[in-house]
């Protein structure tokens, strides 16, 4: 028994020595975590680990770069909305002391009364679209879910769009089946599916030119695979179309294509990407009249199969 006595607690000794040895980096590992600034997103450094925690560094090494691609993400974009904003702010006060100058006009005081007027309507389609953005940003988690007749919506958001569709001279149309018709019916959000085909109409009248010679012609579709189910609404336009290697880019936030010369905010694609993908959706453009000048765009929302 003696002995057993002694190599006991020498034995515990040797293990105690052995795992404060083995845990060393890992000590090290969280000193160098504890030590490192809030805005330090850089990867660690897992040459120092045990083998057995590699692995777990690597997650975490994947996770602080995509956080940092996140974040990087939303800084450009209030820069890009700050800069979106301060041109229709200083707009506005441009006009505002144009008109208390001394020996202005009646006429003058009329003209930038309507500069103002028109920097403030670009200024509040901003800061809509910038809310709008976010809603959809958040609603996969703060707006529930519910069967939603897509056909209902559509038809909805064509019958809002028809005053402006008139006002432009622009013939805007709906093909596709009668509300309540089987097939159509997909789970999600109302309010954000609105938003979505809205935009997508909006963006067709507002880049869609109509002239006596070349009126423009604005097509909203919605149907059905009747083999996978899968359920598509379109928007079809004879305007200027977008370029092939532009049409990746169109769906950034605050991007427009040259050559139009239409003074939009560039939200209106990214906040359908973003509803359509939290609706397990699909967006996509193309020429709608391939080989034709202009070709026009065709914007195609495919929903998965469902019901």
């Amino acid at each position: 028994m003696l002995p057993q006595f002694v190599i006991l607690p020498l034995a515990v000794l040797l293990v105690w020595l052995a795992l404060a040895r083995g845990i060393q980096p890992l000590n090290q590992l969280e000193q160098r975590i504890r030590a490192r600034s809030p805005d330090d997103l850089s990867p660690l450094d897992d040459r120092t680990v045990p083998l057995e925690v590699a692995p777990l560094v690597s997650s975490v090494n994947d996770l602080l770069t995509r956080l940092n691609e996140s974040l990087a993400t939303q800084k450009r974009f209030l820069a890009d909305a700050a800069h979106q904003l301060k041109t229709p702010l200083a707009g506005l006060r441009m006009q505002a002391d144009l008109a208390q100058r001394q020996g202005t006009t009646a006429d003058d005081l009329k003209q930038s009364l309507q500069q103002i007027g028109h920097a403030s309507v670009r200024a509040t389609h901003t800061v809509n679209q910038l809310l709008a953005l976010a809603r959809a940003e958040g609603g996969g988690t703060a707006l529930a879910q519910q069967p939603c007749d897509v056909v209902r919506l559509t038809i909805e958001v064509v019958r809002e769009a028809v005053p402006r569709a008139l006002e432009q001279r622009i013939d805007l149309g709906y093909e596709g089946p009668e509300p309540g018709a089987p097939g159509f019916t997909r789970q999600g959000n109302p309010t954000l599916l609105r938003e979505m085909i809205r935009n997508l109409v909006d963006n067709a009248l507002f880049y869609t030119p109509s002239t006596p010679e070349r009126p423009g012609v604005v097509t909203v579709r919605v149907h059905a695979d009747p083999f996978s189910h899968a359920l598509a609404v379109q928007v079809e336009d004879n305007g200027p179309g977008i370029p092939a290697a532009e049409r990746a880019r169109v769906f950034e936030p605050f991007y427009r294509v040259l050559g139009t010369n239409v003074d939009g905010s560039g939200l209106g694609l990214p906040i359908v990407r973003e509803i359509a993908q939290q609706h397990g959706a699909q967006v996509s453009v193309d020429d709608a009249h391939p080989g034709q000048q202009p070709p026009g765009a065709l914007f195609t929302v495919r929903f998965a199969a469902g019901t």
